[in-house]
């Protein structure tokens, strides 16, 4: 058990952190899952930590493995060197329902999206997980990726000092953890950093517009630090700070890219997360809420503040974001599992002088979305979903209509509504074959229905273009080892 009186302790802890993250920037959109070097670590196979046989979708192991800090286990399956690390390749071919001009999708000094059809190597990743110091560990992502935007960048990093105690009859667990991503630090797929669909395509349009912190997420260019408590097993509380990257951290995470392509956060962000969860049998309840609020500099052609133009002149839009989410889960049998999950968000703007004088966007600005899925999975190596996603808003010509076919909005709406199904099949992860905990593999198969799309269901982007016209089918191949 932690003593409170060793501050000294603590502080080391904290300093220790603080340096192996910036420590690492200086080697080096995404998701991210389970990986093989924790099941090396724990000895167990990946369906003991996840509902399937391939994350991200946490057991109840799963989450306590995460919040005591990635450091459970000692098995060492490789020499100890090696056992940390771990790799995954996730190739893809996406089919759009009409054709595009070449170069819309994606589009580089040596590739260029095709019209309809693309075989992608979508992104790969080297991961370093795992426990480092008895109550430290960690779960570092580095993407490449060779084809889309030719890049290698830090996409996910999380390192984390856990402990716990037992207070008056009740037990808590406790943490700190340094990232750089809000939501990083979740353990529920109703979070941006781990909601379903595990993977998207590169090779298909999206809408104009999204969430806050889904952007901050699909291009992680903040950092910040969070506490956080579980007491009991049902309440868990978190809250903390993120800013923005420094253009020198940016270049050394790979993200430099993507600093004028976000709103920067401008002095700190505050970040909270609350939920309360109860296993009942075989069912198993969670309701909560998370959100971000802050100041933003103004985002000018994806110039960088500081470095392209001053905030002291611009002026700063504040942003708040607040989900409400919640979770359902029941072991129908040994082999039958049936979830279904909702989250509802809503993003307000108040937008600097400058923006409204110079580019002619509103003087505030509301995003709602609704999101739903239903999901069964059999033996944990069968899956079939369906999710349905509800977005709308402020109209706002200056920020949602580009002016461009395909990707534009005609009426400068943010509306778009669609519809998806999926069906996985994990054939390992079970501890079943010889590959376990060395190999794994997921194939899903993915369509996309558009009813609604850029704020309209017919000629959207002032070119013609219906929203059925963006229906995409996916089928997509992770492979981790």
């Amino acid at each position: 058990m932690y003593n409170f009186k060793r501050k000294d302790k603590l502080s080391f802890v904290l300093k220790a952190s603080l340096a192996l993250l910036a420590f690492s920037a200086s080697f080096f959109s995404s998701n991210a899952y389970a990986t093989a070097a924790f099941s090396r670590q724990t000895g167990e196979s990946c369906a003991t930590c996840h509902m399937q046989g391939y994350g991200p979708w946490l057991t109840e192991y799963g989450t306590k493995f995460k919040l005591d800090g990635y450091v459970a286990g000692d098995a060492a399956k490789v020499p100890t060197l090696l056992n940390n690390f771990s790799a995954e390749i996730v190739s893809s071919v996406t089919n759009v329902a009409s054709a595009v001009p070449q170069g819309t999708y994606f589009q580089n000094s040596k590739y260029a999206s095709n019209a309809q059809t693309n075989v992608l190597n979508d992104w790969d990743a080297i991961y370093y997980t795992g426990r480092v110091l008895p109550k430290v560990g960690v779960y570092f992502q580095i993407n490449f990726t060779p084809q889309t935007s030719r890049s290698i960048s830090l996409s996910m990093a999380d390192m984390r000092f856990a402990d716990h105690f037992s207070f008056e009859g009740h037990n808590v667990q406790y943490g700190i953890t340094a990232n750089n991503a809000p939501t990083m630090s979740d353990t529920w797929m109703t979070s941006f950093a781990w909601m379903y669909p595990y993977t998207t395509s590169s090779g298909a349009v999206a809408p104009n517009a999204t969430p806050w912190l889904q952007q901050l997420m699909a291009s992680p260019t903040s950092v910040g630090m969070t506490a956080y408590t579980k007491i009991d097993n049902h309440w868990y509380f978190e809250a903390g700070g993120y800013s923005n990257q420094s253009i020198a951290m940016g270049q050394g995470f790979g993200q430099a890219m993507n600093l004028g392509a976000n709103d920067a956060i401008v002095g700190g962000a505050g970040y909270w997360r609350v939920y309360w969860d109860q296993v009942f049998g075989a069912h198993h309840i969670m309701f909560g809420s998370y959100g971000l609020t802050g100041n933003v500099a103004p985002n000018i052609a994806g110039q960088i503040p500081g470095q392209n133009y001053s905030v002291a002149t611009t002026g700063t839009s504040s942003k708040q974001e607040v989900n409400l989410d919640s979770n359902y889960s029941y072991m129908m049998d040994e082999k039958n599992m049936f979830m279904v999950m909702w989250r509802y968000t809503h993003d307000s703007i108040k937008n600097a002088a400058y923006l409204q004088t110079n580019n002619g966007v509103n003087a505030s600005d509301a995003l709602n979305n609704d999101m739903l899925m239903g999901m069964w999975t059999y033996e944990k190596t069968y899956n079939l979903a369906f999710a349905w996603n509800h977005q709308w808003g402020t109209a706002d010509m200056a920020l949602y209509n580009n002016g461009s076919p395909i990707t534009g909005s005609a009426n400068g709406s943010p509306n778009s509504n669609s519809f998806l199904v999926e069906v996985d099949y994990i054939p390992f992860g079970k501890g079943k074959f010889l590959t376990d905990p060395y190999f794994n593999m997921r194939l899903s198969l993915q369509y996309w229905a558009y009813t609604q799309f850029n704020g309209a269901t017919t000629n959207y982007d002032g070119f013609g273009r219906n929203a059925g016209q963006n229906n995409t089918t996916y089928f997509v191949t992770n492979i981790n080892f």
